[in-house]
């Protein structure tokens, strides 16, 4: 009798030994994955969870933390790959999850706004980067050029977009080919542009009018107005002038561009200028870097031209009697050929 009493006792002692022993696993195990959870090793974490969850089947504390683990390592693995959706998902499931530890909560929403400000970095440069290739189609290369300037500067400030290199790259080289293309076909125009006499020109009556030259000290834009007009005082910040007589007038200024908005495009200003008439338009050009409008309004030819770069835009209007059209056609036609746009900041 005393060793079937004895014999118990030690297989109870046993038995509470492997079940202490066990605990102490679980808990040994639960404390070093919410260790490593403190330290950002989400995949260590895993596996001591995983080690708790053997200790103790079906435990409620290790399951939950294992589930936490796992999504944040697999947020962590797919925000490195630039996997932003994969990422963004397992993100919620941590946030959204009531049992989730505070600490790690905290950083997972520091996470998904990481991610969210590079999605917008992303997705912002890829959109550029798709108007660079609307307007090589279009065979607009001046424009496009300006536009991977502006993306090769983005490009050179943030690491996150060096994945793009190798295609911007090739764009700038295709843009640069099709603008010396372009360059060396247009050789002898540009010659007799250069020689062409901007002091005269002869009217339709045989006569000839005299030009002078206005350039503006501010922008550095020019043109040559027929002599005789008169001129208004130049406004005091020295955007620009206005010459007339009784029936023609010319105005013209400048100002910068990309101050509200830091991506203006050429199509921008011409879209809100075309708003901003109710008349038929009689005539209207659009180029990768400038356009023209002409139309009349209350009895009054209005026309009207706008260059664009990304510092500066140049205007210059002009206005005179419908029922004038011979006579002041010619020199509007002159004053346009000649017009140099500003180029300064």
């Amino acid at each position: 009798m005393i060793k079937k009493g004895l014999s118990l006792s030690v297989t109870l002692l046993c038995l509470f030994f492997l079940a202490s022993c066990s605990n102490d696993g679980y808990q040994d195990a639960l404390d070093k994955g919410i260790e490593y959870l403190g330290k950002r090793d989400y995949h260590q974490a895993a596996i001591q969870f995983e080690l708790a969850l053997k200790e103790k089947k079906r435990d409620e504390d290790a399951s939950a933390y294992l589930d936490q683990a796992n999504h944040m390592d697999t947020a962590v693995t797919a925000y490195e790959e630039k996997e932003f959706d994969t990422s963004l998902e397992s993100l919620n499931a941590v946030i959204t999850n009531k049992s989730t530890l505070n600490t790690l909560q905290t950083e997972a929403k520091k996470l998904k706004e990481e991610i969210l400000a590079d999605q917008e970095t992303t997705s912002s440069f890829e959109d550029t980067m798709k108007i660079v290739k609307e307007l090589i189609a279009k065979e607009s290369y001046s424009l496009a050029q300006k536009k991977l300037q502006l993306l090769e500067k983005s490009f050179e400030s943030d690491e996150l977009l060096s994945s793009y290199q190798s295609e911007l790259t090739k764009l700038t080289e295709q843009v640069d080919l099709a603008l010396k293309d372009q360059e060396e076909t247009q050789p002898e125009e540009k010659k007799v542009k250069k020689t062409e006499d901007k002091k005269t020109v002869e009217k339709a009556d045989g006569q000839k009018t005299a030009y002078q030259l206005y350039q503006n000290g501010r922008y550095g834009f020019s043109m040559y107005y027929p002599k005789g007009l008169n001129m208004d005082t130049p406004p005091t910040n020295g955007d620009g002038a206005r010459f007339y007589n009784e029936e023609f007038e010319i105005t013209a200024f400048a100002s910068h561009t990309n101050i509200i908005n830091d991506e203006e495009t050429i199509e921008m200003y011409y879209e809100d200028a075309l708003k901003n008439i109710t008349e038929e338009i009689a005539y209207q050009r659009l180029t990768d870097d400038w356009y023209v409008i002409s139309y009349e309004e209350n009895g009054n030819v209005i026309y009207k031209r706008y260059y664009f770069n990304d510092q500066v835009g140049t205007t210059f209007i002009i206005s005179y009697p419908a029922s004038e059209q011979e006579k002041y056609g010619p020199i509007t036609s002159h004053i346009a050929e000649t017009f140099t746009p500003s180029t300064n900041s």
